[in-house]
């Protein structure tokens, strides 16, 4: 072992023992760690490569039980076992349900299906994968509708959905859910922030820590005039059809509501740039959305500029993007660069990207990482994954180039994982 890898397996040794703050999960607080083994084969990072790789996607949609989809999908990854992603499923088989075999296959999935389902009725079975995984504190994503209140708090931690607020008002079922909650009409602009502001209210009360927004790349972003944005929200609760700028003086009006309410909280917004919704719409469910290189975050400068004092959390999908977010890191004071999202979350991107990022932006203004998953489990095999790149960029870019020591070095990754968040959501 040469000196490189010595400091990497010191710097890695530190880093594994930093209890991180995951900020962006879909977990659900009352089901958060697989209870059958479809829970794992079943989310859509495994379901939408067994697809694109041929699988039919009837097996998905019919009446299929789990026993038949489960060994379809395991079919499957014999054409994608040179995968990250399933890497990060056989490392979840081997750590977490000490699976012997060095790939799942219909001859031995049985086997793991078992040890799942024998594990998921151990007390603290939660915890001790969040232990395994050095992780703290996990928010969950949710709706407004939602009643978070019985999530255990030393654990959960809220962030509300606002993308019904801003893309969702003109399905009826979304106005009546909202006014249900907030028991107030929607009729004008001063009544729609009235009930958004009562929803925040609530999960306030819950520990809510902010808010996540997913914008399309395309979607301008503009302050609207008062009249038209009343004009809008009394035509969409008649349930007359909007023009297409009524249409984007209701989404931006609602947009820079929830922008107003939060920086009156103090709430971050967690916001996500880049993907395209349904784009492939042969795809199956969760596996039609993609991301477009043209994409800019330049449409987003009307919300950093008229909110220069709340914190904003941007998370991008692709190469050009993610060059630009560094840059608005570096120069805009209320913009956090945020993890490495999705179609991004690979090694070779985030090696690349984190490099640049430590080379460019202050250290009190990057959150390293954060899972985006759906079960504990993929958050141990996210975060090893991560923690092991981190380690090695340190190693390479910060310490043998001479621009920092050791201990600079560890401290940076105190800030990636763990102490940015803390302070940004006030936990």
């Amino acid at each position: 072992m040469n000196n490189s890898e010595e400091l990497q397996q010191r710097l890695l040794g530190a880093v594994e023992g930093i209890a991180a703050v995951d900020i962006h999960t879909h977990v659900s607080w009352r089901s958060p760690f697989a209870q059958e083994l479809w829970d794992l084969l079943g989310d859509h990072y495994l379901t939408e490569l067994a697809f694109s790789a041929g699988m039919d996607r009837s097996v998905l949609e019919g009446e299929s039980s789990d026993e038949e989809m489960i060994g379809e999908v395991v079919q499957a990854t014999g054409n994608f076992d040179n995968t990250l992603q399933y890497r990060w499923l056989m490392d979840i088989a081997r750590d977490l349900y000490g699976f012997p075999y060095p790939k799942l296959t219909r001859d031995n999935w049985q086997e793991l299906a078992e040890a799942v389902g024998a594990a998921s009725g151990e007390p603290d079975r939660g915890q001790e994968i969040l232990d395994r995984a050095a992780i703290e504190k996990v928010f969950f994503v949710t709706p407004f509708w939602e009643d978070v209140s019985g999530a255990a708090r030393d654990v959960f931690v809220p962030v509300l959905d606002a993308n019904d607020f801003v893309f969702g008002l003109e399905k009826r079922e979304t106005r009546k859910s909202l006014k249900k909650t907030a028991q107030i009409p929607i009729s004008s602009s001063t009544e729609l922030r009235d009930a958004m502001d009562e929803v925040l209210k609530n999960f306030l009360d819950c520990d809510c820590a902010g808010v996540c927004l997913e914008l399309p790349p395309h979607f301008k972003v503009f302050p609207v005039v008062e009249s038209d944005f009343d004009t809008a929200i009394e035509k969409n609760e008649s349930r007359k059809p909007l023009s297409a700028a009524e249409r984007a003086n209701l989404q931006c009006g609602a947009l820079f509501a929830v922008a107003e309410l939060c920086n009156v909280y103090g709430l971050p917004v967690v916001l996500m740039s880049g993907s395209v919704g349904g784009a492939y719409r042969h795809g199956i469910p969760s596996g039609r959305d993609l991301p477009v290189a043209d994409a800019t975050l330049r449409s987003l400068l009307p919300l950093f500029n008229n909110f220069p004092k709340l914190n904003w959390c941007v998370s991008v999908l692709s190469g050009s993007q993610a060059q630009e977010l560094s840059t608005y890191g570096w120069i805009i004071q209320n913009v956090v660069i945020s993890g490495h999202w999705r179609y991004h979350s690979v090694p070779e991107y985030i090696e690349r990207d984190l490099a640049a990022r430590i080379q460019s932006v202050a250290k009190t203004k990057m959150i390293g990482y954060y899972s985006d998953m759906s079960k504990f489990e993929f958050g141990y095999a996210k975060y090893r994954m991560y923690r092991r790149i981190l380690a090695r960029v340190l190693a390479e870019d910060m310490v043998l180039s001479g621009r920092g020591s050791e201990e600079d070095a560890i401290d940076l990754a105190r800030y990636l994982l763990r102490d940015n968040a803390c302070r940004i959501f006030g936990l």
